[in-house]
């Protein structure tokens, strides 16, 4: 039986504290990147065209971040 946490679970708060803690470890390009396409949810095609990149490198730049948040919020379950 897993013990219930003693407060109450925010994700949110979470979440923002592992962006914050990661933010500095990217490029600003790179966060634009990751708000368009997964915050606002713009297609990569689109957000490539905007920011002059390939699709390729928005895919990779969000894929880097993601891949650092969950490593920073470790396994949730």
């Amino acid at each position: 039986m897993r013990d219930e946490p003693s407060e109450p679970f925010d994700i949110g708060s979470l979440t923002r504290r592992a962006i914050e803690q990661v933010r500095g470890e990217f490029t600003s390009q790179s966060w634009t990147v990751f708000e368009r396409t997964v915050v606002d949810g713009i297609d990569t095609s689109i957000v490539s065209k905007e920011l002059g990149l390939s699709p390729s490198t928005i895919r990779q730049a969000k894929s880097r971040i993601l891949r650092r948040l969950r490593e920073q919020l470790g396994d949730l379950e």
